[in-house]
């Protein structure tokens, strides 16, 4: 197979998986969802796209399970400490700082544990669960989001390697 077909293929599966990742999600989303409370489809499927890698190489591994489980755990203290001071009345908007230190804490923390490179999953969930619940201020909601997150991960990591299985067979039948 040449450079350009195998880019070709590549951008094609990055595509199919995308959109097996979309169906999947809203298949749950509809079976577990349906009132449309708890938002599975908006956070389950942002983290899927965010684990989806383009590159056929790469695989979407546990690592973003794990760097969605830090961050979503970092975000709920987060969360406690936001919810907490946004209900006394204080003239500094300290919510901004409270993630700029669960930003620090959360990379902090991938980078102690030396895994930097889920840093940037680790990020997201922190901020899914810190940043949405600020307005709505519900303890049940940020812990709902944290199994959501732990859902798209799972999705990304399911179609992946159902893909993956699959990759040889079109890859030998559509470039012969």
């Amino acid at each position: 197979m040449t450079p350009i077909a195998l880019d070709k293929f590549a951008k094609i599966v990055y595509v199919i998986k995308i959109l097996l990742c979309a169906i999947t999600i809203t298949v749950l989303s509809i079976c577990f969802n349906q009132n449309q409370v708890s938002h599975l489809f908006l956070w389950g499927s942002l983290t899927a796209f965010f684990s989806i890698q383009a590159d056929i190489k790469l695989k979407v591994n546990f690592n973003q399970v794990t760097g969605n489980l830090i961050g979503s755990s970092i975000g709920v203290g987060t969360w406690l400490l936001v919810s907490h001071f946004s209900k006394q009345q204080s003239y500094i908007n300290i919510e901004y700082w409270l993630l700029i230190l669960g930003i620090v804490l959360t990379t902090t923390t991938c980078i102690l544990l030396k895994h930097a490179e889920y840093c940037g999953i680790a990020l997201s969930g922190l901020l899914i669960v810190t940043v949405y619940d600020v307005t709505h201020n519900t303890f049940e909601g940020a812990l709902w989001r944290i199994l959501f997150c732990v859902v798209g991960c799972i999705v990304a990591y399911t179609i992946d390697a159902f893909v993956r299985y699959f990759i040889p067979y079109f890859k030998n039948r559509l470039y012969k």
